[in-house]
């Protein structure tokens, strides 16, 4: 072996293993390598309706650079939340990702021209190269998105009288007109008739299940599969909001939240005090998620310890049949 080899050798395996256990720990080893959110494993019940719950402070977050969507019109140059917070965790039948940013204000209220709501999203790209501008027609995207006003009406609906109760009311039609419809005592109320989600007297969730493939596709999923669950809490400048899902819905429209099934994932959020609303919003890059499977059995673990052996075994054959060779010259007689 050449004289310095063995040392560079030694020092390549340390890099190579050190390498693995930064990989494995979700810590970046290149600018270039996207970030990971860990997926918790746990065997309790998830602490989906209390995001201040000790078992989500027990999980390691990571923290995720916001910049400006500057794509599409109504566009945000400047990003109003700069980074949010992910934690995920997962059991035999939910996932769940905890979202936590700083806010200086809780913004609940849109019963006024000029207010707007806190919201945050994420979702799930559906195919391979997918844009995580609104996705594409070779790759959609689940989106969960939730609303700090819808959470609001959930603890006690308050509509436009509560603003302005002095206002007049507008023209009743007859009671007996198209009731359920969008006409009736209350006037005729065009958002409700048309069915747009945000004109219902009552939302399933505080979170809205979507579907985009580019564009102008966004589409909420309909009512009867609207199955993501919320839970917020505003906390001394800061959001806290959880969204969670059964595993296995049976909607071919949604993220499919298997055990070992890795997804790319990315988040948005808004503050609705600066105006922020549609596309004028705060957003990330892609990043990677993986949803670990169940807790492995010592029996589990058996093939790979074999094969660990074997690699370090032959290893160590390698580096002593590499110390028998002969020291390589430059062609000439020794001196």
């Amino acid at each position: 072996m050449i004289r310095g080899e063995r040392p560079l050798r030694l020092l390549g395996l340390l890099l190579v293993g050190l390498t693995a256990v930064l990989t494995t720990l979700g810590v970046p080893v290149t600018s270039a390598q996207g970030a990971t959110v860990h997926v918790v494993r746990s065997d309790v019940p998830l602490p989906v309706n209390d995001p201040w719950a000790a078992a989500w402070d027990a999980v390691r977050p990571i923290e995720v650079t916001l910049s400006g969507q500057a794509v599409a019109p109504p566009r945000l140059l400047i990003p109003s939340v700069a980074t949010v917070r992910a934690r995920a965790m997962v059991d035999d039948e939910r996932f769940a990702m905890l979202l936590e940013w700083a806010d200086p204000t809780s913004d609940e209220d849109v019963l006024d021209v000029g207010r707007f709501a806190d919201q945050a999203a994420m979702q799930f790209a559906l195919g391979s190269g997918t844009s995580v501008c609104m996705g594409q027609q070779a790759g959609a995207l689940n989106i969960w998105h939730w609303k700090a006003d819808w959470a609001a009406d959930l603890a006690a609906r308050k509509d436009i009288e509560q603003r302005f109760p002095n206002a007049p009311q507008d023209e009743h039609v007859p009671p007996g007109l198209a009731e359920g419809a969008g006409l009736g005592p209350g006037g005729f109320l065009t958002g409700r008739a048309a069915g747009n989600p945000r004109s219902a007297l009552t939302h399933p969730s505080a979170v809205e299940d979507l579907i985009a493939a580019g564009f102008g596709t966004l589409t909420p999923e309909p009512f009867d599969r609207q199955d993501v669950a919320g839970a917020s809490s505003y906390r001394d400048g800061t959001w806290r909001v959880v969204m969670s899902r059964r595993l296995d819905n049976g909607d071919p429209n949604d993220a499919a939240l298997e055990a070992g099934r890795s997804l790319v994932v990315a988040f948005a959020v808004w503050d609705g005090a600066r105006g922020d609303r549609n596309g004028l919003k705060s957003v990330s890059a892609w990043l990677s998620l993986v949803i670990p499977a169940r807790e492995m059995s010592l029996l589990d673990h058996l093939p790979f310890l074999v094969l660990i052996l074997v690699v370090l075994a032959l290893g160590a054959w390698l580096f002593w049949i590499g110390g028998r060779q002969p020291a390589i010259g430059l062609g000439g007689p020794p001196a």
